[in-house]
């Protein structure tokens, strides 16, 4: 009888711990995630067609990133705030946007036209 009495409060001993711990987790909880993007293509002005290799960043963060073969970028997980695009290539005139604001969970598409530096 005294064993069963033994076994029983070791075993409540162990419910308790456990769910003490549960409850009070020793991490802290993570921070919101930054779901915001930020998508676009660069075409040329004149002709309409994508342009390639065309260097796109955020101004004020190290985000930056090259078009792929069809104009296209994105940038992804972009911290809520203010931002202007810069779009920057080799014979062309550097192509700002006005400034965007995002805040959490938003997607921003942007058609950035870009002319040459001849006209």
């Amino acid at each position: 009888m005294q064993a069963k009495a033994i076994i029983l409060t070791a075993l409540m001993v162990v419910g308790l711990s456990s769910t003490a711990i549960a409850s009070n987790p020793a991490e802290p909880a993570s921070a919101p995630a930054v779901n915001n993007t930020i998508t676009g293509v660069v075409l040329d002005k004149t002709t309409g067609e994508s342009l390639t290799g065309v260097e796109v960043r955020v101004e004020g963060t190290d985000l930056r990133t090259y078009t792929d073969f069809d104009g296209k970028f994105v940038f992804e997980n972009v911290k809520a705030g203010e931002y202007k695009v810069l779009a920057n290539y080799i014979s062309y005139g550097i192509n700002e946007t006005k400034p965007i604001k995002l805040n959490s969970n938003e997607l921003h598409a942007l058609n950035l036209q870009m002319e040459t530096l001849d006209k």
